[in-house]
């Protein structure tokens, strides 16, 4: 098996092992065992066609989950690319390819095989063989990730629906390139002729997001003085979910009642509902609860408190805020100079946490949350840490003016694993400063010091 330099997704998934609907943790195994074989092949399968994912070796599947010790191999050159690819063309169809890591714990010392199962399948992947027990996989069966988590024969319209889906997507590269060679035309205006872009599953999350700035910006223009901080001149963050399964008919009030009764976590939570009557939330339309907290011209706010909340009665909800950092206070820098390192993780994790407990009462079983998270107004910044709490030696400064990301992600994973998910949300923003690295274990101390509060 190679080794080489490993990412820190890689390295996490060894310090803190943990089952997921993309990741799966099996016991050390023998590679010669045919039966073996047909049970690695029916979780790599399930990962691909689930759009990618994780196969971690050498721990127990318990809570948590511990290093499988009495079973270590001596030797790990078994587990290599070769192994696992060759075991994939005996069983998948198409075949695709694998790579297979070691990586060490970045504590014991110890390495396991990491086997990174890749997404972006053109086609479902089906299996072509039987296991030798006749059980472990069988000829002609899709397998994907369901929730447990657990990798299982595709069984819903709702499964087949995402799965076709993620294929679709993956065939507009290819699709593009033919038009290109075809037509000879600019690849760059094909690429922006939407007639020819497949539909995303963030397109609506996206367009109700659009339509809320759009909404703010109108009436920032009409409402407030040009040196009104409340314009957010300096820059914002826009936090957008959108919760995704089958949604209970709520009234407007109900989903007032919804919003007043979520948890805090912070002394200024994301979508409060305040009670007084130049604060309080009012309705835009037939389905729409909006908020924004700058609209009595009597009350003047600084950039951090001037929210700006829509939420919709079908699960579509953001968030616009200007930055703490941008609040004059004393001691600290001058607005639109400055961001503190701990502040979007806090505010990610909030964010989250609310809009999962609203699925929770405003849906009927299972559901998912989609995310886009925005910062802008960075160019120029520098990281600081508040208080000194976080060591920050060197200048870390942002060039690139904003940050953008999109996630999907279940209530399983973000019960099991928020640390991992802010870090998949959170640490490319912190790269744009000087490629700034978190510390280990960072979102883990952040989150228990939020939690704690």
């Amino acid at each position: 098996m190679e080794k080489r330099t490993v990412n820190e997704d890689l390295q996490e998934l060894v310090r803190s092992p943990r089952e997921d609907m993309n990741i799966e943790l099996k016991r050390w195994m023998d590679l010669s065992d045919k039966n073996v074989q047909a049970k690695l092949a029916k979780e790599l399968i399930a990962l691909h066609n689930y759009g990618g994912g994780y196969l971690v070796l050498g721990f127990k599947d318990e809570h948590p989950a511990v290093p499988d010790v009495d079973n270590r191999p001596k030797d790990l050159s078994a587990f290599s690319t070769d192994a696992f690819n060759n075991i994939i063309k005996k069983f998948a169809e198409p075949s695709f390819h694998c790579m297979s890591h070691v990586v060490k714990h970045p504590e014991t010392g110890e390495e396991y095989p990491v086997i990174v199962a890749p997404g972006g399948s053109k086609v479902p992947v089906r299996c072509k063989a039987d296991a030798a027990d006749g059980k472990s996989i069988r000829l002609d069966t899709y397998y994907t990730r369901r929730p447990g988590p657990e990798s299982s024969p595709l069984q819903t319209a709702a499964e087949w629906d995402a799965l076709l889906q993620r294929c679709l997507l993956s065939r507009k590269e290819e699709l593009m390139s033919a038009l290109y060679g075809l037509l000879g035309s600019d690849r760059a205006v094909l690429a922006g002729a939407s007639a020819l872009d497949p539909a995303s599953p963030f397109d609506e999350l996206r367009a109700f997001r659009d339509a809320a700035v759009a909404r703010l910006e109108e009436m920032q223009r009409e409402a407030l003085p040009e040196d009104s901080a409340a314009k957010l001149s300096h820059g914002r963050y826009v936090l957008s979910a959108r919760i995704v399964g089958d949604l209970k008919h709520v009234s407007p009030q109900e989903m007032l009642g919804l919003l007043h009764g979520l948890p805090r976590y912070t002394g200024w939570s994301p979508l409060n509902v305040f009670t007084r009557r130049e604060l309080e939330p009012y309705m835009v339309g037939d389905d729409i609860i909006e908020c924004w907290l700058a609209r009595d011209p009597k009350e003047v706010r600084d950039a951090a408190h001037a929210d700006f909340w829509r939420v919709s009665l079908n699960g579509n909800i953001t968030l616009v805020r200007g930055h703490q950092e941008d609040a004059p206070r004393e001691g600290m820098p001058a607005p639109g100079t400055a961001m503190e390192i701990t502040l979007p993780a806090w505010r990610i994790a909030e964010f989250v946490l609310r809009v999962r407990h609203l699925g929770d009462k405003l849906t009927n079983g299972p559901f998912s949350l989609q995310l886009i998270v925005q910062w802008e107004g960075l160019a120029g910044r520098k990281l600081f840490s508040h208080g000194g709490r976080r060591a920050v030696f060197d200048e870390y400064v942002a060039r690139d003016a904003n940050y953008l990301r999109e996630a999907e992600v279940t209530v399983d994973r973000i019960d099991a694993a928020l640390p991992v998910i802010l870090a998949e949300l959170t640490t490319p923003l912190l790269r744009r400063f000087s490629f700034f690295e978190p510390p280990a274990n960072f979102y883990e101390q952040e989150l228990t010091k939020m939690l704690a509060r």
